[in-house]
């Protein structure tokens, strides 16, 4: 059992000395929970580091309350758990917005530049401050990401937000800054919230030993299986058609929205027109799809959820266009639609709308385009000879042999803008526009 002191680490990679030595040696900890606590909290150090209690304790910290975001509205705080749950789609993490009631958890607070100031005053403004800890030795820690020391533009960027909060627990994690970008630990760049595979050399003195890599090396993901381990799978997720409800009479132009819950990141989501045999991707939240020109018809909707252990959900709700046949169903059906999965061993299906179990009966290519280019990504109409091809009777009569024949089931649609981030009136921060201190590499 090896005794070392802890110290703090910044992105500017100052690093102050702990008033105390610890020496407890604890094991990894399988299904790590954070709590993202994006709320007011009050902290203090009474009860040394336990994220439970509120507590924290270093040099350089003052205790007190830091402001959370209130701006943030409840999509982007959605869309801010997709990002950290992207990020750490390998490892065994569970991130969430609530407090456990039970358990040990990670706490992950944010605050402004005035909260920065407050609590560690010695430390100039950094967006992500966490207590270094080699190996996750004092295992569940606070860690902190100040969004009001990241310029104002900046600010909307929830990817970049998830990128800091990471790095901040990177570091209690055991892990250190890293040199270049590309990789949590290392500067920020579009594509690189994730934890890099490869050693990397780490930017200044190095105060920990990492597995399997050289002196002054650490390869994120080695170290990350280590105290945390890899991703358990948790079965399927769970898909939940919001609108339309099932059997509804709708317009020729339609929103379809969707829910999707599961525990880690990497779920392809898609929308499948099932009687047209095309299909478009959302994978990040809110899931919504606008579709438009939709032909008088009976339609099946089908929402897709592929999770990163290949298990499969589904859920179909039926809609009519130009017809009462829907009518005729109402009575007999529930308005949530069907669905199944593959990852439990047993279909299960609820609602009127017929459902399947296992792989999806169509996906996207990725590209947006399932139909030889009936169908396009997001802001783009597309509209084509008809759906149905003239001659051909809409709804469920269409066969899938027509499946690939540009314009021979054409449907116009269009994938809604969603509000991805907050806008310009919402916006928290210094609203100086300056760069935040010690912030290393090149801005996207």
């Amino acid at each position: 059992m090896a005794c070392r002191s802890k110290v703090w680490v910044v992105r500017a990679a100052r690093v102050v000395t702990a008033a105390t030595v610890l020496c407890i040696a604890r094991p990894a900890h399988a299904e790590r929970v954070v709590y993202l606590n994006l709320d007011p909290q009050a902290l203090n150090s009474g009860a040394g580091n336990d994220p439970a209690q509120n507590s924290h304790a270093t040099t350089g910290f003052v205790p007190g309350s830091i402001g959370g975001w209130p701006t943030l509205s409840d999509t982007d705080r959605a869309l801010l758990l997709h990002w950290f749950k992207q990020a750490t789609v390998p490892f065994d993490i569970r991130f969430v917005l609530d407090r456990p009631a039970v358990g040990t958890y990670d706490m992950l607070v944010f605050g402004s530049e005035a909260d920065n100031t407050a609590l560690f005053p010695s430390l100039g403004c950094s967006p992500a401050i966490g207590l270094a800890d080699c190996t996750d030795t004092d295992a569940e820690d606070i860690s902190f990401m100040f969004w009001g020391c990241m310029p104002a533009a900046q600010q909307d960027e929830l990817e970049r937000v998830a990128f800091y909060g990471l790095t901040a627990m990177g570091f209690s994690w055991g892990l250190e800054n890293l040199v270049g970008t590309g990789q949590i630990m290392g500067s920020y760049s579009l594509t690189g919230l994730e934890f890099g595979s490869v050693c990397t050399a780490i930017s200044g003195t190095s105060q920990c030993t990492h597995s399997g890599c050289g002196a002054s090396q650490q390869n994120s993901t080695t170290d990350l299986n280590g105290v945390i381990g890899p991703r358990v799978d948790d079965g399927p997720p769970v898909v939940t058609i919001t609108a339309p409800t099932n059997y509804a009479i709708v317009d020729p132009e339609l929103t379809i929205a969707a829910t999707v819950d599961d525990a880690f990141g990497g779920v392809a989501v898609a929308l499948e027109v099932v009687e047209a045999g095309q299909s478009l991707d959302d994978d990040v939240p809110p899931h919504s799809w606008h579709l438009q020109a939709i032909p008088a018809g009976k339609w099946t909707l089908r929402v897709t959820a592929t999770d990163a252990d290949a298990n499969v959900s589904m859920q179909e709700v039926v809609v009519c266009v130009g017809l009462d046949e829907c009518n005729d169903e109402v009575g007999g059906s529930s308005s949530g639609g069907g669905s199944s999965s593959d990852g439990g061993g047993a279909d299960t299906s609820t609602g009127a709308a017929e459902t399947t179990t296992g792989e999806a009966a169509s996906s996207s290519d990725g590209g947006g385009n399932d139909t030889g280019g009936a169908v396009t990504g997001v802001g783009t109409t597309v509209t084509t000879g008809g759906f149905g091809g003239g001659d051909a009777a809409p709804g469920c009569g269409c066969t899938s042999d027509t499946r690939g024949r540009a314009g021979a089931w054409g449907l116009a649609l269009l994938v809604a803008c969603t509000q991805r981030r907050r806008s310009a009136s919402r916006r928290g921060g210094n609203g100086r526009g300056r760069p935040p201190v010690g912030a290393r590499g090149t801005s996207c």
